[in-house]
């Protein structure tokens, strides 16, 4: 028995390995942009059209252009409302995406509206992160009513494999939400109490884009979302869950909860009043397929600012690698302004994030940006690109290896100079109570920054991660 033991111990190990193996290893064989790829050269050219008008290299100039309205949401409260009130709006078809969806008051909102919706006859797909599908839904009451829905039909992409431990490096980080054929919102927001409502004292800031379609079904953007969903939803591993559930029905209570505690949800909606004209609309996005990508997504967007002199980067976190530092210096060297926003160490949710930051300050300084540390009442979550006055761009996508390398990614790439300008103004407030570093080492002081002083514990604590991730950073 003892033998058997020390054997079983060696295999148990060995298998361990083997895991820690198959995942740091793979990512580190970053894939480049070359145009050798058929497929990704097709999908880059299909992002490509008319841009020999278009400085910016996208479709934004259009047939299609001022077809698409925005309104840009960046409040939690207000980003759980309008998901509310899309739901709400819709009679025939309701696509729902996202990363990490809970359980908790947030969430559950959500599901108790999508399942009202399933109720009146709206047919429903709903596609989830895999690894978090599995670990937060899989015992989920809630979410197991809901699936089971006859009108409902849910998928998990990429779920965990044992047999096949690489493969649990891809991950789908798409956020969006689609309203029959008027209208979708997009953008960098989990559905959980971090990220919507006001029920967490501790919680994440971030921006969302909701896209009202003034001719229904025809806006550039909205087709390009609809053929994208289309594309994953039908890939192989994309796995259904199971609808079979027997369980206590609590979800028609909680939509009850809903009407009592949101009563302007059910108000009607002027959309046309409520967002703004565009010149167009396009939507970029990485390759879908579980496997190490190529940059096609950050490279489209390096291309966008390099041909401007005024650029905006609003990031939780920068985790870089030779390619992306090597893009910034190009990009800092024909700008003349690159400022690049991210949460402060100390109020920072992420502290892979974090540690890598203090570890890579030099590398980053060195690109020519000026980063502002933000530290505020809250964290940002927030990806954002502002080049020039005209063009925002906004979604899923972190400056990090991760994002640009293994995740599924998404970005809206938006002309329009009102909301470009909004979106500065809100900036403009963030920088004041932010820490500024310029390229040569100057520091200094927003008028509203207040330092914060770290903890010993923390301290020791990113001591400590600040050396045991350094070999998976390509990880983080």
């Amino acid at each position: 028995m003892r033998k058997i033991r020390k054997i079983l111990v060696k295999l148990i190990l060995l298998w361990v390995v083997f895991i820690v193996l198959s995942l740091a290893i793979p990512p580190l064989f970053h894939k480049s942009y070359d145009g050798k790829n058929q497929k990704t050269e097709a999908l880059f050219e299909s992002n490509q059209e008319n841009n020999q008008e278009n400085k910016h290299g996208s479709s934004l100039k259009s047939n299609l252009q001022n077809q698409e309205r925005v309104l840009s949401i960046d409040n939690n409260m207000d980003a759980l409302l309008w998901r509310l009130r899309l739901i709400e709006a819709a009679r025939e078809k309701i696509i729902f995406t996202t990363f990490d969806l809970r359980d908790d008051q947030s969430g559950c909102e959500v599901m108790a509206a999508l399942w009202n919706a399933a109720q009146r006859g709206v047919k429903i797909q709903i596609l989830i992160d895999g690894i978090n599908g599995q670990l937060r839904l899989n015992n989920s009451e809630y979410f197991r009513e809901l699936a089971a829905h006859e009108n409902v039909e849910a998928k998990f992409y990429n779920p965990i494999t044992l047999i096949k431990p690489w493969m649990n490096n891809y991950r789908m980080h798409d956020k969006y939400l689609i309203a029959d054929d008027f209208a979708y919102i997009l953008g960098g927001r989990n559905t959980n109490d971090l990220f919507l409502g006001n029920y967490s004292d501790s919680c994440n800031e971030d921006r969302d884009i909701l896209v009202y379609e003034s001719v229904p079904g025809e806006g550039n953007s909205y087709k390009k979302l609809q053929e994208y969903f289309v594309q994953i939803w039908d890939l192989p591993c994309c796995v259904g869950f199971d609808k079979q559930w027997n369980g206590e029905k609590k979800l028609k209570d909680r939509y009850q909860e809903v009407q009592w505690n949101s009563p302007e949800v059910f108000k009607k909606t002027d959309w046309e009043k409520v967002t703004i004209e565009t010149s167009g609309i396009d939507l970029w996005t990485n390759p879908v397929e579980p496997e190490n990508k190529e940059p096609l997504l950050w490279k489209k967007m390096v291309n966008v600012m390099k041909k401007e002199k005024d650029l905006v980067i609003q990031t939780p976190y920068i985790i870089s690698d030779k390619m992306i530092y090597q893009d910034l210096t190009e990009i800092c060297a024909s700008a003349e302004k690159v400022d690049l926003m991210i949460n402060a160490v100390e109020s920072g949710t992420n502290p892979f994030g974090c540690t890598d930051y203090l570890n890579q300050k030099e590398n980053i300084r060195k690109t020519g940006v000026t980063v502002y540390e933000y530290l505020g009442e809250y964290a940002q979550h927030t990806k954002t690109i502002l080049a020039g006055e005209n063009i925002s761009m906004v979604g899923s996508c972190n400056l990090d290896m991760r994002s640009i390398y293994l995740d599924t990614e998404m970005m809206l790439v938006i002309d329009s100079p009102k909301l470009n300008a909004s979106i500065r103004d809100q900036i403009s407030v963030l920088k004041e109570k932010s820490r500024q570093i310029s390229p040569d080492g100057t520091v200094t002081d927003g008028e509203q920054y207040e330092p914060e002083e770290q903890s010993t514990q923390k301290k020791l604590f990113y001591g400590v991660l600040r050396i045991l991730t350094v070999p998976f950073r390509q990880l983080l």
